[in-house]
């Protein structure tokens, strides 16, 4: 694998796990379906910001 590649495949996992992070945060909080859908949408949207953005935002009300 060449170093390319490589550096894609971590990229690749890190825009993943971020997505994770954010999901888990969004079933931690009150919120409608679609804000769920809405803020899943944005944190997938935009790989890199989108989960903080999600996370800065504080949809809801917490649990």
């Amino acid at each position: 694998m060449t170093t390319p590649d490589l550096l894609k495949v971590l990229l690749i996992l890190t825009s993943a796990g971020m997505f994770v992070l954010a999901v888990f945060y969004l079933c931690r909080r009150r919120l409608s379906k679609l804000e769920y859908f809405a803020f899943g949408l944005l944190a997938l949207a935009l790989p890199i910001l989108g989960p903080f953005v999600v996370i800065a935002l504080r949809p809801g009300r917490p649990r």
